[in-house]
């Protein structure tokens, strides 16, 4: 009996190990399909190393908890992880070959076609009971139990004990990282609301900040910091109502975010201000750069008989060739913008040069 023994307690830290590096993930990768490929890793790994520590049952056949590793994987990495972690065991079973391996991979595709469908089955996350788990465990054990069961009676017993192993495996652990997934989530999007503009959809004035300082820490240059100051928006509140001028910020907000590059940064940070953080590249203009922020923003508002177009202000602060420093940036910033305001508005104002254009 100590063979079993090992094997289930070899079985359990490893998905003890998948676990914890899926709590990781959940809890601090924000991009989904890294998410996903670090599960489909995670469990495709997990599942090598199953295989690498098997019941010999004999020359060239083997029996471990490979199942499990991949049904979990599919379940709740999706089709990303399934291919990776299908990718990576049946590789793993052919190199170890012998006459089991053609067995064995079916094993693993048969298992990750049977999570796959469960996956479908249960998309709805509320509606993951006890019996879903159990239909997931029987998905991942089922496969392997049948397998084993193909071979000569005298290892019925092996397949009765991996099929027994993997269900109770899979139902608890599964329900363990079902718990971990609405964890993540819910962290996710409670720090997605805590650095989110909820009027605009852009970062708010906490992230911007974050982001700048981020810059400043990492020695940045030529980095250019633009405050746009939306011109007489009282008066656009005045003449459209609270809802109205909202949705000029939005509209205004969305032509922003239209405009700014991939390695830029945009966020709302008071009520009609916004700013954008520029990295610049060679070659750049950054009166340029400015302009085209000033004229995409140009939203037209009101009735048809008296249309109108929305304005900014623009300040903003590039030194190139020196590291970013964001207090000065954004007392030089702010500076710039006062300037644009006094000289008319609608306009773009740089420093250091403090040029009116």
């Amino acid at each position: 009996m100590q063979p079993y023994f090992f094997v289930l307690a070899y079985t359990c830290g490893l998905m003890t190990t998948c676990t914890m590096i899926y709590s990781y993930t959940q809890a601090q990768v924000s991009r989904q399909i890294v998410r996903r490929c670090i599960v489909g890793l995670g469990f495709g790994s997990a599942g090598i190393l199953a295989m690498l520590q098997p019941l010999e049952i004999e020359p060239g056949v083997i029996a471990d908890a490979r199942g499990a590793f991949v049904g979990m994987a599919t379940a709740f990495g999706g089709p990303v992880a399934a291919a990776i972690a299908v990718a990576l065991t049946v590789a793993a079973r052919v190199a170890i070959g012998g006459s089991g391996a053609a067995l064995g991979a079916a094993v693993i595709l048969i298992t990750t076609a049977l999570a796959g469908l469960w996956l479908h089955a249960f998309k709805n996350h509320q509606s993951r009971d006890n019996r879903a788990w159990i239909m997931l465990a029987l998905s991942c054990a089922v496969p392997t139990f049948i397998a084993l069961h193909s071979l000569p009676a005298a290892h019925s017993l092996i397949g009765i004990f991996f099929a027994g192993m993997t269900t109770i495996v899979v139902f608890s652990f599964g329900k363990l990282l079902h718990a971990e997934q609405h964890r993540g989530r819910r962290e996710r999007q409670l720090a997605h609301a805590a650095s989110t503009d909820a009027l605009t959809g852009l970062p708010n004035r906490r992230a911007f900040e974050d982001h700048a300082r981020q810059l400043e820490e990492t020695g940045a240059q030529d980095v250019m910091l633009l405050l746009l100051d939306v011109d007489h928006f009282k008066a656009i509140n005045d003449e459209l109502g609270h809802d109205g001028g909202d949705n000029v910020l939005q509209d205004i907000a969305k032509a922003i975010r239209n405009t700014v590059r991939d390695t830029d940064f945009a966020a709302r940070i008071g009520g009609e201000e916004f700013a954008v953080i520029v990295e610049l590249r060679d070659a750049t203009n950054p009166h340029q750069i400015a302009e085209r922020f000033r004229a995409a923003v140009q939203i037209p508002y009101g009735s048809a008989a008296d249309r109108k177009v929305s304005t900014v202000s623009v300040g903003g602060f590039c030194l190139s060739g020196r590291a970013f420093s964001f207090q000065n940036a954004y007392k030089h910033a702010d500076e710039a913008l006062y300037r644009s305001k006094r000289a008319g508005r609608n306009l773009v104002t740089l420093f250091p040069s403090l040029q009116v254009a």
